[in-house]
């Protein structure tokens, strides 16, 4: 392992204290066996993998992966775009992050999978079935899997809707959008240049040119998506998480900074830790990790928080925890009770009978959010 460790160390460049080991099974590939190290830091190498034995063999490799996005500006809320030739401004879709990227065994043979952003494999979870609505969106768009290939960089997408419901409320149950390209020299590649073959990128909803003043289109676009944005049920918001701007500079180099309105900011460090903030990293915890703590949730945190800002806001850490966990294992009883009900009874074909019987566990106030549960995790035609 001290070994494996020196060597993840070396292949991206980083201490010891940013690397957590993983050792797990390719879903996509015969249930290939891999084993590395995963990078938190949280900057370009953020996700990404040092893999070190494939099937129990020796092969170091890379894997970059979906790179931390960042506001283009500071604590002080001073501006720091970079020379710009030209801006593309997407959607910012709330969901869960999925890599497909390709690796190699000690034959030489390479490989296409898939990841989430802290796992470095795709897997189901307590929180969401991520693997499966993944294999379901691979039926939907069959070109997935020659994506990587045909661009010869990792491709990051978006896998959102309300069966994968976070912060904003879609009206969609599944869907998946290409966000852009990783090369191996951890460049990126907008969507405009790649070869989709097909498969949906995210919106793009605007372009600046050189000359023209981001930061002034910045507060514009900010305050446009605050006014459509509206408070949906449970807690969320019917409208759109922000906008992600693909800035290039006259040598070409791309960065990319997020610009989100006022009602989501507000649960990200421009205001301070907070409970909704917590909230939030709860539910990216759960992508990955089925046993949400103070202590697992940490790491999280601390990508974004100070230290002691996070001690001191401890208590309410853990009545968040609390709040989730009470969430989660509703989610869980009201799945349990739906799979139990008589063969041939569907959500999609017999609600009022559905509702009626699950009605027997659970009280009036909560049927709303009972149907909703159902609709969303088995209500797929």
């Amino acid at each position: 392992m001290t070994d494996s460790l020196a060597t993840a160390e070396s292949l991206l460049g980083v201490e010891a204290k940013w690397l957590q080991t993983f050792d797990a099974e390719d879903p996509f590939n015969g249930n290939k066996r891999l084993c590395g190290f995963l990078c938190q830091k949280p900057d370009h190498l953020y996700g990404a993998l040092a893999l070190t034995h494939v099937d129990g063999k020796e092969v170091p490799q890379t894997i970059l992966a979906t790179p931390k996005l960042h506001y283009p500006f500071g604590r002080d809320g001073s501006f720091h775009f970079p020379p710009i030739k030209r801006i593309l401004i997407h959607e910012k879709l709330d969901g869960t992050n999925v890599l497909a990227y390709r690796y190699r065994d000690s034959a030489g043979d390479t490989f296409t999978t898939y990841k989430l952003r802290l796992a470095p494999v795709l897997r189901n979870s307590r929180w969401g079935a991520f693997l499966d609505m993944w294999q379901e969106l691979l039926e939907r768009y069959p070109n997935i899997p020659k994506l990587v290939a045909k661009n010869d960089c990792h491709i990051s997408f978006e896998m959102y809707g309300g069966r994968n419901a976070h912060l904003i409320a879609y009206e969609v149950p599944l869907e998946t959008a290409v966000l852009f390209g990783v090369r191996a020299d951890a460049s990126v590649v907008p969507p405009e240049n790649l070869d989709l073959l097909g498969v949906p990128p995210a919106r793009l909803l605007g372009e600046l040119e050189a000359g023209q003043d981001p930061v002034a289109k910045y507060a514009e676009m900010r305050a446009s998506m605050e006014k459509q944005n509206r408070k949906a049920e449970d807690d969320k918001i019917s409208g759109t998480e922000g906008t992600v701007w693909y800035s290039e500079t006259p040598k070409g180099k791309i960065s990319m900074w997020k610009c989100k309105p006022e009602s989501v900011e507000a649960i990200h460090w421009a205001a301070g830790i907070n409970k909704e903030a917590v909230r939030a990293t709860c539910w990216n915890y759960l992508e990955s990790g089925d046993n949400l703590t103070y202590d697992t949730l940490l790491p999280l945190l601390l990508e974004e928080y100070d230290p002691h800002d996070i001690e001191r806001f401890r208590g309410h850490i853990e009545e968040c925890i609390g709040q989730v966990r009470v969430e989660l294992e509703f989610k869980e009883m009201v799945l349990v009770q739906y799979d139990s009900l008589p063969a041939g009874i569907s959500i999609l074909t017999d609600k009022g009978t559905v509702m009626r019987l699950l009605s027997r566990h659970f009280g009036n106030h909560d049927m709303r959010k009972v149907f909703s549960i159902i609709l969303n995790n088995r209500g797929k035609k």
